[in-house]
């Protein structure tokens, strides 16, 4: 009889049956609170498993920092999280409710929670990569760099960041700027609670800590910056940082690609994915 069922299982697979179809791990979400404040929540996206330090993955949306949620990176979040990481979607008060440096402060808190919390959430603290969007890109970068960054996050991915919010200002009011880079230009003056004109002493130094190439040291954590060439966010918004890195030692790459995509439409062509996967993977080790 055992020779005859395993004659028969040969015979399925060679006719090209291989077995039962494993099913796809099931993520398991909920929502944590790491302040007082309604919008400092974040989600968990994790699948069940025996390892006690596995690495995270802090996903931060954009929106022009007025606007965005958390719930926007369910797809990519259960995506990483079926890839063995414990991911982290973080909301952060959003300009209209409290103006720079809150926004920075929020994604810096969210770390913090992730840190003191990781032992029971099977997190190895010392991999935690950062990821972020336009705005939620500039907060990604600022991960990385603010104070001692790699003594907060191991690695950081922004995607189509805007990294030099100057830029952003002043190209919105260019003629011919598009609908996108106005609104880009009004983001500014929203999440300063000022227009920044060197004139004005009080505006110039907030903008000053908004750009992130001012915080770049040695210790700072391995970036990684995506931008399209055709975007409205396009790659001049992180050169300043790219040599700033450079010049303080800290890895650091700069990707233009082709097309228009902006954010979280990059990740939709798979090998752009692939490249931030193989990122993300080679500091998560």
């Amino acid at each position: 009889m055992r020779v005859f069922l395993v004659a028969f299982a040969v015979m399925l697979t060679s006719l090209g049956w291989a077995g039962p179809a494993q099913a796809a791990p099931q993520v398991k979400t909920k929502t944590v609170a790491f302040g007082k404040l309604k919008p400092q929540r974040m989600d968990i996206y994790a699948v069940s498993s025996k390892k006690k330090k596995r690495p995270a993955v802090l996903l931060i949306h954009g929106g022009y920092w007025w606007g965005g949620d958390k719930g926007h990176w369910k797809a990519i979040a259960k995506d990483l999280a079926g890839r063995g990481y414990v991911v982290f979607a973080t909301n952060y008060r959003l300009s209209q409710q409290a103006v720079w440096p809150a926004q920075r402060q929020d994604a810096e808190a969210a770390v913090k929670y992730v840190r003191k919390n990781a032992k029971k959430m099977g997190v190895n603290p010392q991999r935690i990569i950062a990821m972020g969007t336009s705005a939620g890109g500039q907060l990604a970068s600022m991960l990385a760099v603010h104070g001692t960054g790699g003594g907060r996050v191991r690695a950081a991915v922004a995607l189509s960041p805007v990294n030099s919010p100057l830029e952003g200002y002043e190209a919105g009011g260019r003629d011919g700027a598009d609908e996108y880079t106005r609104k880009l230009r009004q983001a500014v003056v929203r999440l300063l609670g000022c227009t920044p004109v060197f004139q004005d002493p009080d505006c110039w130094p907030l903008l000053v800590d908004a750009t992130p190439s001012e915080h770049a040291s040695p210790g700072d954590a391995p970036t990684l910056l995506v931008h399209s060439a055709k975007e409205f966010v396009g790659a001049e918004q992180s050169l300043d940082l790219r040599s700033a890195m450079r010049e303080a030692g800290v890895p650091v790459t700069l990707r233009e690609l082709p097309g228009k995509r902006h954010g979280g439409e990059i990740l939709k062509n798979k090998k752009n994915y692939e490249q931030v996967l193989k990122w993300i993977a080679k500091w998560a080790k």
